[in-house]
């Protein structure tokens, strides 16, 4: 697999910064260099006061499949404590979900807390990583072609937060994306509120949707993203992010019964390839 990396570009003359997940031939998974890379664009993009905009997509089909298997791993053993046994231990586990992925530090806090408009561009798989970047921001332009859902819930038990699914789509059609190892389609996404905007051509959709933001006053965008800040923090998003780190950790440490398919065990049996093939093949697209 390649390494890749997420690079930013801003026309200033728009007022519009680009995010842009570059791993087209892997899906555009995830890594925590990749999330670091991503958080310290959206810094340098909240101090741009000639940004107003932030357009977020991925190179080639995919928005983002997902978390990389085998840094899903590493994770762990490259965390403090994380290789001091065979098995890392539950801090290792929890600083490293904490740091690259749910804490005040991490890639999903950042972009709900983005000062700028925040839009995502959802083509082809927007899975695990992928449903989260759509979940966080501000507005989501969909291609026909474009998929949501976590088929990693499947193999690990459900290891993300889930107050921002309720919130988006209510509890009900959430408990389906969590136990029924399911994959909805643009059109679903549409209807249960997941997305915006269904688009044929989602490229000149998320760009026109961004130059209507970015007519908006600074000033007025700010406040009315304080606000939304201020809902949030009623709504318990930041308690319910805390909260997955902890069960998110705990999931990864799990003993799994015979029969029962462990990913995680794959990934390290297999390899990355082998265990996605086998993860992916359960998946029910509606």
């Amino acid at each position: 697999m390649s390494k890749g990396r997420v690079e930013l570009s801003k026309d200033h003359e728009i007022y519009t910064a680009t995010i842009t997940i570059r791993r087209p031939a892997d899906g555009n998974l995830m890594t925590r260099a990749m999330a670091a890379q991503f958080v310290d664009h959206l810094a340098d993009i909240d101090e741009d006061d000639d940004v107003k905009v932030v357009l977020v997509r991925g190179e080639g089909d995919d928005l983002c499949a997902g978390w990389d298997p085998v840094d899903a791993w590493s994770q762990y053993t490259d965390a403090p404590g994380g290789s001091i046994r065979k098995h890392p231990s539950q801090r290792a586990r929890l600083i490293a979900l904490d740091d690259a992925w749910w804490g005040t530090r991490g890639l999903y806090q950042r972009l709900l807390h983005c000062r700028k408009v925040t839009i995502v561009e959802a083509r082809g798989r927007c899975w695990d990583t992928g449903l989260y970047l759509v979940l966080c921001a501000d507005l989501v332009v969909a291609a026909e072609d474009a998929t949501f859902g976590s088929p990693r819930w499947q193999n690990l038990g459900v290891d993300g937060d889930m107050s921002l699914l309720f919130a988006t789509v209510g509890l009900r059609r959430a408990k389906e994306l969590m136990y029924c190892n399911v994959a909805w389609t643009a059109a679903t996404a549409l209807s249960y509120g997941l997305v915006d905007r269904v688009a044929g051509d989602a490229v000149q959709g998320a760009t026109e949707l961004a130059a209507m933001c970015a007519s908006i006053m600074r000033d007025g965008i700010v406040t009315e993203k304080y606000a939304v800040f201020a809902s949030l923090e009623k709504l318990g998003i930041g308690l319910s992010f805390a909260a997955t780190t902890v069960v998110g950790a705990s999931l990864s440490n799990i003993h799994f019964q015979p029969g029962e398919f462990n990913f995680l065990r794959e990934v390290r049996q297999e390899g990355a390839a082998a265990a996605l093939d086998r993860s992916r093949a359960r998946l029910e697209v509606r």
